[in-house]
């Protein structure tokens, strides 16, 4: 009989390994799948506060442009926010921060309805020396003229490859201030120094001084070099930028509308855009906050 008790003492030995070693499978596994939830909990949940977010970017440049038109086509009274690119910031519910920033184009220099004279008068006023602002007035003068003429000072398809560049001037108006990097003599210096004061929605062509978000701009206009360009808005096209942040992420919204109260109001809707930080308190900023809270 011992025999047969070592046999069975020996397959206990066996199976107790080996059950400690399925409960451990076991229990990785059921470690695993918990995290695995936990994953996709925090993902669920972050998304879901993204959504929010952006939601209430959304919602704030809307209610900002639907005032615009209001306030522009029928005479109602608007929210009264700046329209130079200053910022204004207010509280939310649950911790979150609105930053708001609007600019009317008119404030801007246009690349396609701009003279030459104010070409190159702005683009010295941002700091660019005096023959590259030259060159560079000139040659956007090519890039959206029809002709093949080149400028004086200028460049057609020929200077272009003289400067190693596959591409020539467009021939045709600009569609976005991005093309401004095509340019021959821009430079990514140059680019940082002028991007912010120019548009392709101010077909007036000149410049109001009050909605200058650049100073030197303003200051150009009060001296003599831009004032003969200088031209108060009509308040049809303008920018608005808005950030939502609550501490752990932020959701833009850009919008380019038309206040014109014909066609269709907004020209542009970008979910992205320069994040906007700082800005001060505003009267509307009670307004604004009331009607983004709203069931």
């Amino acid at each position: 009989m011992r025999p047969r008790r070592s046999v069975a003492s020996g397959e206990q030995g066996f199976v107790l390994p080996a059950v400690l070693a399925v409960m451990i499978v076991v229990s990785a596994a059921a470690l695993i799948a918990t995290d695995r939830h936990r994953t996709r909990t925090a993902v669920a949940e972050s998304q879901t506060r993204g959504l929010r977010l952006q939601g209430l970017a959304d919602g704030a440049a809307r209610l900002v442009a639907t005032g615009i038109v209001l306030e522009r086509t029928r005479g109602m009274p608007g929210l009264g926010l700046p329209r130079n690119g200053a910022a204004i910031a207010c509280g939310l519910p649950e911790g979150r921060r609105l930053v708001l920033a609007l600019q009317d184009q008119a404030g801007l220099i246009d690349l396609n309805a701009a003279p030459r004279p104010l070409l190159e008068a702005a683009f010295r006023a941002l700091g660019i020396g005096d023959a590259d602002a030259l060159r560079l007035a000139a040659e956007v003068m090519d890039y959206r003229d029809a002709d093949d003429d080149p400028e004086p000072g200028g460049a057609e398809r020929p200077q272009y490859a003289a400067r190693g560049l596959s591409h020539g001037p467009r021939n045709a108006p600009f569609t976005s201030i991005d093309e401004i990097e095509r340019l021959p003599s821009m430079t990514p210096e140059r680019v940082a120094l002028s991007r912010g004061a120019l548009t392709i929605y101010n077909p007036g062509g000149g410049l109001d001084p009050g909605l200058a978000p650049v100073r030197a701009l303003a200051e150009g206009v009060a001296g003599d070099r831009l004032r003969p360009h200088a031209a108060l808005s009509s308040g049809q096209y303008v920018e608005i930028r808005a950030t939502v942040s609550d501490g752990r992420g932020r959701a833009l919204r850009s919008a380019i509308i038309s206040a014109s109260g014909t066609g269709t109001p907004v020209l542009s809707w970008q979910p992205d855009g320069p994040d906007l930080v700082g800005g001060l308190a505003h009267p509307a900023c009670g307004p604004l906050a009331a009607a983004l809270i709203q069931p």
